[in-house]
């Protein structure tokens, strides 16, 4: 049976106005400016969810604060297919502000939250002073009775670069009975990816354009 998340998302709300409330007083837990970072989860937080089976090894929640420049943020699920990455969906999920400058929010700043279903595919849900999307899963891991799991989370806050790619996630699957472990760097250099059955990855694209 799929299990549904709605505490889930009714924590990512909250997150997500905490981190937009005050416009004098940042949260502790927001990242600095033109930085994507770790969102450091309360007590309370981390056992609500794990009571609902999400932990650090399956879900990964991330604040951001975009450079003024930034109008639009996508995100794009991969998986490595004969050494290059290739879109898990026809198109990359995302969303932006477009206008007049005056009519758009001081700052682009958000909550990004992962989540690792048990058919390996992979839910985003964002909220931020542009808006936001949720519940977006990117297509179920091929059937495959997998022996062997490594994930590589980002850990440390993120310089914010536009239109690069922040690689925020690495998940390898393999059938065999050892894996050495990821680095989210070898997104750049997928020839260190080839030893695994299946490697997915999230990256995080701060754009101008929409």
């Amino acid at each position: 049976m799929k299990r549904t998340r709605p505490l889930w998302m009714l924590l990512v709300l909250t997150l997500a106005l905490a981190l937009g409330a005050c416009s004098d007083q940042a949260p502790a837990a927001q990242a600095q400016e033109n930085t994507i970072a770790p969102y450091e989860l309360t007590q309370q937080e981390r056992t609500l969810l794990d009571a609902f089976g999400l932990t650090e090894d399956n879900a990964l929640a991330l604040s951001f604060q975009a450079p003024a420049e930034a109008k639009a943020l996508f995100i794009q699920v991969s998986r490595l297919e004969d050494g290059v990455w290739e879109n898990v969906s026809d198109s990359v999920s995302g969303f932006g502000m477009d206008g007049p400058q005056e009519d758009l929010p001081d700052s682009f700043a958000g909550l990004l939250c992962l989540e690792e279903n048990v058919d390996r595919s992979l839910s985003v849900h964002v909220q931020s002073t542009f808006g936001g999307f949720a519940n977006t899963p990117q297509g179920a891991a091929p059937d495959l009775e997998w022996t062997m799991r490594s994930t590589a989370f980002l850990t440390d806050p993120q310089t914010i670069q536009l239109d690069q790619p922040i690689p925020v996630a690495l998940l390898a699957y393999d059938t065999g009975t050892s894996m050495s472990s990821l680095d989210l760097q070898d997104y750049f250099h997928p020839e260190n990816l080839t030893g695994p059955d299946l490697v997915q990855a999230v990256t995080v694209t701060f754009s101008e354009t929409l």
